[in-house]
This record gives structure tokens, C-alpha cells and sequence, in this order.
């Protein structure tokens, strides 16, 4: 009977052990090293904010309702398995007006759900990631007409500093003052930042150099790595400048985005070794809609789409011994199975040339690309550009003296979806760009792209991918 007992309670003692072992790990496994439970709190202020000393797996509830002239700092420390989250009330409901702004300082924060409109910060930004901010996120969040009513005081919406940060599924529309949309700020250390699914609308021209939508880097910094990558994003009618996306760092990749009518391009400003592929540029005609500038060394640009646009590629001659502003040579690009139809510019080789710019583009590869065009083919603009061509069909263009590596084979271009077209033609099939693969149908759909919690205006109309 004892013996019976001793082993009963044995048992008994082991698994309350067990119990006891992972109801504490639990705890700390949901409140980080700290053993104390995660709160929630509700807050009407930014003070209140401020006043709390925030832990991992804490959520703030901002209450629904204007939030004027309020100054947030959201600061704290979270992980990645117990971030620190600051959220609306309801996503949409918590109007920041007046001059309200936002800083995100820590690390594994996560916002959530805002709406700045009806104001203007007056010389900061109006999101700011701080420099020690790291794997922090702003999603499902508006900026729209945060316009300061005197257009030359330069700020952003959002700057990003720090590393490892993230701006997703956010709705950003209607910039008039100078200053980026969104800036990319590098340092001596890549930052690993991702922007994507966000909505860009409706920037009207500025009339000056400022009006980019996003910024990655600046000259002074163009050299370093940025790692950056920008995917799955739609902007249209994003006319502020020529620099629609403006590259400035090195090693960033901008991937499955959708450029429609909008008047500028995605230009390879500074920096070197851009990876630029799945993008679709949509002008329908629209004066200035461009593609993609090319300057710098080593670039790589591939399976894009352009349709109806003022130029597909400028690539651009350069400076000699240029300074870190200046337009560095074009060395070692390759712009491969790329398709472009009816562009009034197709290629321009040695765009920019002027007493200044004297250096021409060198070792660039351009390779089975399909071109579908009524225009002039090629403008040789630099005569003394080293370029091979080589797997490519063009048809339709007036051109006469077509360098090697250029097949005249009409594609037999089938319109399908959303206006764009496809070859139908078997031995044109092999060159131009893919099949459009889920991500950029997702786009095109408007499906996981920008707020949740509005409807996100369509550009096309009554007509499914198939």
C-alpha cells in the first residue's frame, strides 16, 4: 500500500512540476525576460503615451476621435515574438490633424491603423523612424493632403532611418510641398529597409527638383549599401517630378510594382548594383510617363513591362571624374527580356549628352528584349557607346541600319487584360517579359495593396486577369 502511495504521489509531484515548468515559461516566454504580464492600454493623448513605460507584448489602444496637435513618441523595446504595438481604436477612426506627427524609436514596434489628415507638420517630417529604430513597421496607415499651405517648406511624410524597418499596405495620396513622400536615409552600415503594398496617388507636379515619391539614399551617401527593397507598391498619377522612385544608394532591389499614368520614371539616380524586375509601367499615352534612367555601374534590369510611354530606357552618358552629385558612367548593365510597346522612345543611348557629359555608356548588354513600335527604334544620341545586342525582336519601327543582335519578327501581340498585351507569335516567345506571375496580379487586382479599411480606387474597370 505504501509502495502504491509513494508512486501515486510521485506522479502527482511530476506533473505539477510539468505544470508548474510551463506555466513559467508562458510568462516569460509572453513578457520576454521580464516575467510580468503584458498589458493593454488605452490612451486619449500623447502625453499619456509618453508616460508609460512600455514592455514586450504591450498594446496601446489610441481611443477613436481627432488627435490634434499631438506630438507621439512611440518608444520601447519589443521582440520579434512579442512586439510593442500602437493601434487605432478602430483603423481609420483615430484622425491625427492640426500638426501632429509621429517618431517611432525602439525596436519591434509596430503601428497600427492610423489616419493623418485635415493638417500639416510645419518643419518635421511627419512620420519619423529614429535612427536607433530597428525592425519597427508602419502599416495600414493615410497620409493624405498632410500639405503644408506654403509649398516651399520642405519635409516628408516618412522618413526612415535606423535598420530593419518596414512600410506596408499604407495609403499615401496627394503631396503638394517639397520634400520626398517617403525618404531612405543610408549610413555607414546597409539598413535592410522593405516598402511595400502601399498605395502612392495623386502627387501633382511641384515645379521643381523635391516632388520624388520615394527617395533611396542621397549623393553624398550614394556609394554605400542600402539592400533596400521595394515591391509590390502602385503609384499612379504621381506627377511631382521626374523621379518618381529615385535610387541613390547601391544594391537595392524595386520589384513587381505598378506605374500607371504618371509623369516621370524610376530613375538610377546614384549608386550602383539596382536590381530592377517585375515591374509594369502603364503610360497610356501620357506626356512624360517614362521608364527606367540608367546611370551607374552594374545595374540589372529585367523582365519589366513598358506600354505607351514617352521613353522606356534613357541610358545616360556621363561626366568625367564627376563628383558625388554629378552623372556617373554607365559601366556593365544589363537590360534583359524586357517588353516595350508602342513607346515614342524605345532606347535612347546616351541621353543627357551635352560639353558636360562626354563620357558614353560601356559594356552594357541589352538581350532578348521584345519591342513593338511605330518609332524609331534606337536614338543614337552617343555614337561611341559600347552596347551589344544580341536575342532580340523588334517589329513595326522605320529603322534601316539595325545593329547585330536584333531579329525583325512580327509578335503577333494579342491584347489581353487590363489592355496589355502578350505575344502570340511561338518563336517570338522565347524573349520580352514573363507571364505575369501572382504578385503582380495581386497588384493589378488591388489586392492586398494599400489600407484595409477603404476602399482603394481601381484602375481598371470590368476586367479580371485571366
Amino acid at each position: 500500500m505504501d509502495k502504491e502511495w509513494c508512486i501515486a504521489a510521485t506522479k502527482q509531484l511530476v506533473l505539477l512540476l510539468f505544470f508548474c515548468f510551463f506555466a513559467s515559461h508562458e510568462i516569460f516566454a509572453q513578457n520576454g525576460s521580464r516575467g510580468i504580464k503584458a498589458r493593454i492600454y488605452k490612451i486619449s493623448s500623447a502625453a499619456e503615451l509618453s508616460a508609460i513605460m512600455l514592455n514586450p507584448g504591450d498594446k496601446v489602444i489610441m481611443k477613436n476621435g481627432d488627435w490634434k496637435n499631438q506630438k507621439l513618441i512611440f518608444k520601447g523595446k519589443g521582440t520579434k515574438v512579442l512586439p510593442i504595438v500602437l493601434i487605432a481604436e478602430n483603423a481609420g477612426n483615430v484622425i491625427l490633424n492640426g500638426n501632429s506627427s509621429l517618431i517611432i524609436d525602439g525596436s519591434w514596434l509596430v503601428v497600427d491603423g492610423l489616419n493623418f489628415r485635415d493638417g500639416y507638420t510645419l518643419t518635421e517630417n511627419v512620420i519619423t523612424f529614429s535612427e536607433q529604430s530597428e525592425n519597427c513597421r508602419l502599416t495600414n496607415t493615410a497620409v493624405v493632403d498632410y500639405n503644408n499651405p506654403e509649398k516651399k517648406v520642405r519635409n516628408s511624410w516618412i522618413v526612415l532611418y535606423g535598420t530593419k524597418n518596414r512600410v506596408d499596405h499604407c495609403y499615401l495620396k496627394g503631396k503638394t510641398h517639397v520634400g520626398t513622400t517617403i525618404g531612405v536615409y543610408v549610413s555607414n552600415t546597409p539598413n535592410y529597409h522593405r516598402i511595400d503594398h502601399n498605395y502612392f496617388a495623386d502627387r501633382p507636379p511641384l515645379g521643381r527638383n523635391g516632388g520624388e515619391i520615394l527617395r533611396i539614399g542621397t549623393d553624398v551617401w550614394s556609394m554605400h549599401d542600402s539592400f533596400t527593397i521595394v515591391e509590390e507598391n502602385i503609384f499612379t498619377h504621381c506627377d511631382g517630378e521626374v523621379e518618381i522612385v529615385s535610387n541613390k544608394s547601391t544594391n537595392n532591389t524595386i520589384r513587381n510594382n505598378l506605374f500607371y499614368e504618371s509623369k516621370g520614371g524610376l530613375v538610377l539616380r546614384h549608386g550602383n548594383k539596382a536590381n530592377v524586375y517585375g515591374n509594369y509601367f502603364i503610360g497610356n499615352g501620357k506626356e512624360g510617363a517614362n521608364g527606367v534612367r540608367v546611370i551607374g555601374e552594374e545595374h540589372k534590369i529585367y523582365d519589366n513591362y513598358f506600354q505607351d510611354l514617352t521613353s522606356a530606357f534613357l541610358i545616360r552618358n556621363a561626366w568625367v571624374n564627376p563628383p558625388l552629385f554629378g552623372y556617373w558612367q554607365v559601366k556593365n548593365a544589363e537590360i534583359t527580356g524586357n517588353t516595350i510597346i508602342n513607346c515614342k522612345e524605345n532606347f535612347v543611348i546616351g541621353a543627357g549628352k551635352d560639353e558636360e557629359a562626354m563620357l558614353p555608356p560601356v559594356t552594357t548588354l541589352i538581350r532578348n528584349n521584345l519591342i513593338y513600335t511605330n518609332q524609331i527604334l534606337i536614338s543614337w544620341l552617343e555614337k561611341e557607346a559600347d552596347i551589344t545586342f544580341k536575342g532580340n525582336v523588334a517589329y513595326g519601327m522605320p529603322d534601316k541600319d539595325l545593329p547585330v543582335g536584333i531579329k525583325i519578327l512580327d509578335p503577333k501581340l494579342k491584347r489581353i487584360k487590363y489592355g496589355i498585351y502578350k505575344s502570340d507569335n511561338v518563336f517570338a516567345s522565347t524573349v520580352g517579359s514573363k507571364k505575369m506571375n501572382e504578385f503582380q496580379k495581386a497588384v493589378f487586382e488591388i489586392k492586398g495593396i494599400g489600407i484595409s479599411w477603404m476602399k482603394m480606387p481601381e484602375l481598371f474597370k470590368n476586367s479580371m486577369i485571366k
